[in-house]
């Protein structure tokens, strides 16, 4: 098997990660997931609820996992997870948010076919954005940040 890393045809990917921390460690993290191209695609409700609904079964599927504030935005959503490192098979932050890309892609596909329409763009963009929350003021701050988001947003979309 060769080495593909520095293969001269594909683009070298850089990682949003923190390189030596580790991402099942006990603690608060704000993460925001965008759609492909960042299409608005949640503009219409018909899909809220399942997004939703797979976001608060995330802890019934992970142990250690519990959810604070969320918010559905047209071309993506905010979230804060609380993870319990602690725990015995204690999830990493990657293992939940791809669990819940998975299973809304598979929602969102079998939503089009329900509606008799294919789908044949992705639904997700690849990675995610994180921050660590660091403390009782940055979590503050980032659940006002959710709850004020949907505000913001029609503010600017009434913008001449």
């Amino acid at each position: 098997m060769h080495d593909t890393r520095n293969h001269p045809v594909r683009p070298i990917r850089r990682s949003l990660r923190l390189p030596a921390y580790d991402y099942r460690s006990t603690g608060a993290y704000f993460v925001t997931i965008c759609t492909a191209e960042r299409v608005p695609v949640f503009d219409t409700p018909e899909f809220h609820q399942p997004l939703l609904a797979i976001w608060q079964a995330l802890p019934d599927r992970f142990p250690g996992v519990t959810l604070d504030a969320f918010v559905i935005m047209p071309n993506h959503i905010h979230g804060i997870v609380w993870l319990d490192g602690s725990v015995e098979h204690a999830p990493t932050l990657s293992q939940v948010i791809g669990t819940y890309k998975s299973f809304t892609t598979r929602a969102w596909l079998t939503y089009h076919q329900s509606i008799g329409t294919t789908c044949s763009y992705p639904l997700w963009q690849r990675n995610y954005y994180d921050h660590i929350l660091r403390n009782e003021q940055d979590l503050a701050e980032k659940r006002q940040y959710i709850l004020n988001n949907p505000m913001k947003q029609r503010e600017r979309e009434e913008r001449p």
